[in-house]
């Protein structure tokens, strides 16, 4: 049992110090992947602008072409009017050339529509466009930020991070589900007792309870912060 507390109270001596790293880096690298989250939506919404005004472009352009054949044929129609002999004949002319100019109506009104539409558009992909060149100078100078932090930071971060491995290895199932637990919701899991009181919560520990970790023969628990106690004696042995 005392190899089981020596790896708790050293696991958490080791997780101390790993918290202690990524403080360092502060909240920098959400920072980052929040940033590079908004530059991939902001180049998104550029090339979703960029297909919505080739697309534009393309029906106006249908209706344009579609508008000058019905001009031919309108005028194609006025001049087949001189040359009817019946009134019929020159009433279905006149159906054709009113059928034709509504749609010529029609289509001015929508490419009046698409040009507005498209001055939107442009105007949306110019805020992009800015917000994009804005993201890369401010993501350019965090990259070099994290880069800084992280190469003062990962040897150390790499070497607690393979002893911690190590200490893992001395740890039964239950013990570290434990450890993790407390650790999860108390910050720091293991306690030592010192001054009689533990190190956790600062609230004195009952003399026999102190007798008994003092053994180091199984694990006790804080009863006012439900940590794991250990003696100062695992605590003097112990060290990364």
């Amino acid at each position: 049992m005392k190899s089981t507390l020596q790896s708790l109270y050293l696991l958490q001596l080791l997780d101390t110090e790993l918290d202690e790293l990524r403080e360092l880096r502060g909240d920098l690298p959400e920072t980052v992947n929040a940033m590079e989250a908004e530059l991939k939506m902001v180049e998104q919404r550029i090339e979703e602008c960029d297909e919505a005004l080739k697309k534009g472009a393309v029906e106006r352009s249908q209706m344009e072409k579609e508008s000058l054949e019905l001009i031919a044929k309108i005028d194609k129609y006025k001049g087949q009017q001189l040359e009817v002999t019946n009134n019929k004949e020159y009433d279905a002319l006149t159906r054709e050339m009113e059928t034709a100019e509504n749609t010529i109506a029609s289509h001015e009104a929508e490419i009046e529509q698409t040009m507005q539409r498209a001055d939107e558009l442009k105007t949306s992909k110019t805020e992009f466009e800015t917000r994009h060149e804005e993201l890369v100078k401010e993501l350019e100078v965090k990259h070099e930020e994290l880069k800084e932090i992280l190469e003062a930071t990962n040897e150390e971060e790499m070497t607690l991070e393979a002893n911690r491995e190590e200490a893992l290895k001395g740890l039964l199932e239950k013990d570290l589900e434990l450890y993790t637990r407390i650790r999860e919701a108390k910050g720091k899991a293991v306690a030592p007792i010192r001054r009689e009181s533990c190190s956790g919560c600062y609230n004195v520990v009952p003399p026999q309870m102190i007798l008994e970790v003092k053994k180091n023969d199984r694990l006790f628990i804080c009863e006012h912060c439900g940590r794991i106690l250990v003696s100062e004696e695992i605590a003097q042995e112990t060290s990364i």
